[in-house]
């Protein structure tokens, strides 16, 4: 989107910034009379509200109060003062101050730019036609190389047809319905969501001087500490504790959600059967990676020095006791429960580890089994699958699916599992910070 306040902006619309105007003078309307009557305030606003009805039919965003600097614009307004005035050379080294390095590297002359864009005014040629490069200013103070920006039209979009004919453009359309892309980016949104939520509670008020980059060690520290409250909080809570799990939740369930498409490279039904599996895999192996990785952090965490140890209260902190020890209970498949004893850090026991351990290869043993015969299938096809026999029966897409419900099954139980031994880590080596 073109920015219209900077002034001789290629692509500035009149009509759009007519809008623009009626919108700030509505807000500060509302602004100066917060403390009025409501009858009051309506009875001001009616005239405006009625002329903005009048004149646009859409949303129109709000205009940034800090517009980039451009280089186009800048060379605009240069090459309309007369040549050889102070105004000309005043603004040609304030253009080659903050463009003049960014130009030079890129190997652009600037006074061969000047001299362009110099002739072109003078000839009534439009200076937006991309003959000057689009460097802007922004927020970061470091000129950057954007894309040319695309105008805003003063009339309806229009198109041709074969004829020539000139239509109405288009409407456009989703073919994928928005309600099953909100559920593929359900987990990434709530992630992103908890995560700023964290961040803006927690962070620390501090005032620092930005031009010398000096931060004092007290607030480093304080910094550090919180960002560890930040990461703790959000591995208890349950987001994703990695890039690499979000990416694959990401991954299969717009898989799931989403609709299908055909194979590109066989349409054959065992082959798209195959998929569908290897994908009910990979959405139980990444339930168990996301809860193992889980309660592998908080281990770490009760290993490393403080603020890095900080649990997600900010009161507490955890410290490594081999004297101490827990246990926990799951449940099986059955129903009946399971008790694991005197799970501890003790390095001549250290059961802890091995109970962890247990469990991921119990899982991941038979789903890199299953994971192995789909990839067979998928190479070779049926054919080669049913060539592996055991025990003198031949494979097929039933025996992989007897596994993937056993694995469906199992996964609930081996999180289960890396989430009790969190939980213990977290109450039995807790100490007040």
């Amino acid at each position: 989107m073109v920015d219209f306040t900077t002034p001789n902006l290629c692509g500035a619309s009149e009509q759009f910034n007519k809008l623009a105007g009626q919108f700030s003078s509505i807000k500060d309307s509302l602004q100066g009379q917060l403390e009025g009557e409501i009858d009051a305030l309506k009875s001001e606003l009616t005239a405006s509200l009625s002329v903005l009805e009048a004149d646009i039919k859409g949303l129109i965003p709000e205009l940034p109060d800090i517009p980039d600097v451009s280089l186009i614009s800048q060379i605009q307004s240069l090459v309309a003062l007369p040549t050889g005035s102070l105004a000309s050379l005043g603004a040609l080294a304030n253009i080659s101050s903050q463009f003049g390095g960014a130009l030079s590297q890129a190997g652009i002359s600037l006074d061969g730019l000047v001299s362009d864009a110099t002739a072109a005014f003078s000839g009534g040629i439009d200076l937006c036609g991309g003959g000057i490069p689009n460097f802007v200013i922004g927020p970061d103070g470091i000129p950057t190389l954007k894309p040319e920006d695309s105008g805003m039209p003063d009339t309806d979009p229009e198109r041709v047809d074969e004829d020539g004919k000139l239509l109405a453009e288009a409407p456009s359309s989703l073919s994928t319905p928005s309600a099953q892309i909100n559920t593929s980016n359900a987990a990434l949104a709530a992630d992103a969501a908890a995560g700023a939520a964290a961040v803006k509670e927690n962070l620390p008020k501090t005032d620092l001087a930005s031009e010398s980059g000096n931060v004092s060690d007290a607030a480093k520290k304080e910094y550090a500490k919180r960002d560890a409250i930040i990461r703790a909080k959000l591995q208890k809570d349950g987001s994703a504790p990695t890039p690499q799990v979000q990416k694959a939740a990401n991954a299969t369930s717009t898989v799931s959600n989403l609709p299908p498409k055909d194979s590109l490279l066989s349409p054959d039904e065992f082959i798209t059967k195959l998929k569908g599996f290897q994908n009910r895999i990979a959405v139980v192996e990444n339930m168990v990676k996301k809860a193992a990785t889980r309660a592998s952090h908080i281990s770490q965490k009760s290993k490393k020095p403080e603020p890095d140890n900080i649990l997600a209260s900010g009161t507490e902190k955890l410290v490594r006791d081999e004297s101490k020890s827990f246990s926990i209970t799951i449940t099986r498949p059955d129903g009946t429960p399971l008790t694991y004893k005197n799970l501890s850090f003790a390095k001549k026991n250290d059961r802890l580890q091995k109970v962890a351990s247990v469990n991921w290869y119990s899982f991941f043993r038979p789903s890199t089994f299953a994971n192995r015969l789909i990839k067979i299938g998928l190479d070779g096809g049926a054919e080669d699958l049913q060539g592996m026999a055991v025990e003198g029966e031949t494979l097929g897409a039933t025996d992989i699916e007897n596994l993937v419900e056993a694995l469906e099954k199992d996964a609930p139980v081996a999180v289960e599992v890396f989430d009790e031994i969190y939980k213990g880590i977290e109450k039995t080596y807790a100490v007040p910070v």
